[in-house]
This record gives structure tokens, C-alpha cells and sequence, in this order.
């Protein structure tokens, strides 16, 4: 059975949004009077409406208030719609924010989990059609996100029961190294180095794991001034920067700039934005950290002078393991990645600008809420 895609479904549903304004258009014309739950589609569309029948995906049809219209058999499995008359959607699903989507008439991407009739996640897309109406198109995606899942928790066991062994590579190597001869420093040397640089990608694993599968706990959240963090970051850079001889100039705003925030993990964000601004610098080259505020946002804005970014790699460098064209071996590939997940776990976001030759700027969003208390 050929599944039919998004774009296509979208299409589709503007034909409906059509013909369900033409058909409502015309028993107002006609002062005929019928209950929006009992008007057919099929002798109206008979070329449309076996196509929706047979979607893989799941199809709801429905007043802004809620009363279901249409619900193909997808939806009736998906929903464990078995028998007439059709509850209120939104007693179905339960969900503010889908309630208030449909009730305004606006288009959204939703993600959702549902528990009955047993386990799924949900891709939903609310499309508003004609005459108040709203389509509600559910997408199953429950194989894809468990093979996710599978695959994060095999990473995160397999960074843990390596973290030992390299451990103790690393110490027994440092401890050869006091006594070796000088033939054998050299690859005793090669080996400690690979060995931290194993240990660096194993405890980035970790990291991107914990914020991937159970986010920032809460209790990890506290008042914090932005700016402190800032030169935490800086004061844990400043060696790295000097050896390369790179300037790191930080302009801090004269006012508070309070966070509700985790302390470690926006560390961890800002080193790591700042460890790339210094890597792809060049020599004497230079790295300005701004923080400064965008309405309700505070925002950190690191500038670097390095080669810049491509277009076409602008979205992807925000992805786990992918490295640029043209950085070699330079890092693990997860920096990025982190730094995103942080952004995301305190309600903001993160966002590039470049131009190849002429460096690049990350700007990390932060929002200034703060919790009410002491």
C-alpha cells in the first residue's frame, strides 16, 4: 500500500477545505438543515474520498469546537474510535495547546505520546480549513522514536563501562611516562593523547545522552548571574586561548542579568562555543563575547575570525558527529549538539551566522524569567 505523503495530505486537505465550503455554501442556499457529523463525502467526492480512506496516516476532520466531522480509519485505530456516535476530540486528546491551535484556526506541528489504547508517538499537523473547520493529520512515529531510544541508551551504557578501562589506561600510561626511556616517550605520548581524546568523546556522550533522554532535572535549576558564568567560561578557556595566542574579549552589560538556569550545563554550553571560537581561530587572532538583551531574552553572542560556515552546513553543525568540510579531525562532533540541547532545555535557543572567509557568530538565547522567591 503506497503511503501518502505530507505535501500530498496537504494538498488533499485543501481540496476538502473546498469542497466542504461548496457543500456547506449550498445547504445554506438550499435552507437545508443537517448536523455537521452526518454530512457525507463520498457522494459529493467520490474520487477523494477512497484515497483518504486508505492513508497510512491517521485523518480527523473537525469543528473548531471540537465535534469530529471525519475520521478515517487510521484515526479510529489510533484513537480507538470503535463505536458511534464520536466523542469531542478534545476529550480525546486532552492537550491545551492542540485545543487552543484547532479553537484559533492556526497551523501547527505538534508532537505527541499517547498511552491508550497502548503506547504511540504522534506527529501531528493541524491544518485550518473553510467554514470553521480544522484537519488534524497524525502521523505514527512510535518505531522510529523507540529504535531513537534504543539507540541513545545503547550510547550512554557503552560510554559508561568504557569510562573505567580508559581511566586506567590513561594513569598507567602517565605513570610509564615519569620513568621511560626517552625512545619510547614519543609513542607513550601518541597514546595518552588519544587516550584523553577517547575520554573527552565518551564524557560528551554521556553529557548528550542525559539531555536527550531525561533533560535538565529541576531541582538543577537556580537563580544564577549570567555573567559569572561568562567568566567561568573565559577563566576555563583563557590557557587554551593563550597558547594559540587568540584574544578573548568579553563585554559584560553593567546591570544584573539574572537566569533561572542550571550553572554546569550552561557552562559546559559556553566552553564549548567557546573551545570552537578558539580552535578555528587563526593565530593572534581575536574572539568577542558579548551578552546583551533581545525583548525577553538575554543573549550571549560569541564572534570568531575563523574560516565561517557555509550556508548548506549551517542547520548540520547542530547535529551529533557532524564536523564541517575542511576541519579534519578537530573535535568529537558533539560540542554543537550539546550546546543546542542546553539552549533548548532552559527555553531558548541557539542560532548562527556566517559567511565563508569572514568568521562566525553563535547566539545563544537565554530567557530572563526567573522563578519568584528569595
Amino acid at each position: 500500500m503506497a503511503i501518502v505523503s505530507a505535501p500530498e495530505l496537504v494538498i488533499l486537505l485543501t481540496i476538502i477545505s473546498f469542497i466542504l465550503g461548496f457543500k456547506l455554501a449550498s445547504g445554506k442556499a438550499k435552507k437545508t438543515t443537517t448536523t455537521a457529523p452526518e454530512v457525507a463525502l463520498s457522494p459529493k467526492t467520490p474520487e477523494i474520498y477512497p484515497l483518504l480512506e486508505k492513508l497510512e496516516e491517521g485523518l480527523v476532520i473537525c469543528k473548531k469546537d471540537g465535534t469530529i466531522f471525519y475520521v478515517n480509519p487510521k484515526a479510529r485505530i489510533y484513537l480507538d474510535l470503535t463505536k458511534d456516535p464520536l466523542p469531542n476530540l478534545f476529550e480525546i486528546l486532552r492537550d491545551p495547546l492542540l485545543e487552543e491551535t484547532i479553537r484559533k484556526g492556526q497551523k501547527k506541528n505538534l508532537e505527541k505520546e499517547f498511552f491508550w489504547p497502548r503506547y504511540r508517538f504522534f506527529s501531528l499537523l493541524i491544518l485550518p480549513l473553510e467554514n470553521d473547520y480544522a484537519g488534524l493529520i497524525l502521523q505514527d512515529l512510535t518505531p522510529f522514536k523507540r529504535l531513537l531510544d534504543m539507540r541513545r541508551d545503547f550510547i550512554a551504557h557503552l560510554a559508561h563501562e568504557f569510562r573505567t578501562p580508559l581511566t586506567a589506561i590513561e594513569g598507567y600510561t602517565e605513570n610509564l611516562l615519569e620513568e621511560a626511556p626517552g625512545s619510547l616517550r614519543a609513542d607513550l605520548e601518541i597514546i595518552l593523547k588519544n587516550t584523553r581524546r577517547l575520554t573527552k568523546l565518551l564524557k560528551d556522550l554521556q553529557v548528550l545522552s542525559r539531555l536527550e533522554l531525561q533533560g535538565i532535572p529541576e531541582e538543577d535549576f537556580e537563580r544564577l548571574e549570567l555573567k559569572e558564568v561568562l567568566f567561568a567560561a573565559v577563566e576555563t578557556l583563557f590557557p587554551e586561548a593563550t597558547k594559540k595566542d587568540v584574544s578573548l574579549r568579553f563585554t559584560p552589560p553593567p546591570k544584573s542579568t539574572l537566569v533561572q538556569g542550571s550553572f554546569d550545563d550552561l557552562l559546559r554550553a559556553f566552553t564549548n562555543l567557546l573551545e570552537n571560537a578558539i580552535k578555528f581561530s587563526p593565530q593572534g587572532g581575536e574572539v568577542r563575547i558579548n551578552l546583551g538583551e533581545d525583548r525577553d531574552y538575554w543573549v550571549v553572542k560569541i564572534t570568531d575570525q575563523g574560516p565561517g560556515i557555509p550556508d548548506s552546513e549551517k542547520e548540520r553543525i547542530f547535529e551529533r558527529f557532524y564536523k564541517g568540510k575542511g576541519t579534519g579531525s578537530k573535535g568529537t562532533g558533539l560540542g554543537l549538539a550539546i550546546v543546542k540541547h542546553v539552549a533548548r532545555a532552559h527555553g531558548g535557543k541557539v542560532e548562527v551566522e556566517s559567511l565563508p572567509g569572514n568568521g562566525s557568530t553563535f547566539r545563544f538565547y537565554l530567557p530572563k524569567k526567573i522563578k519568584a522567591g528569595p
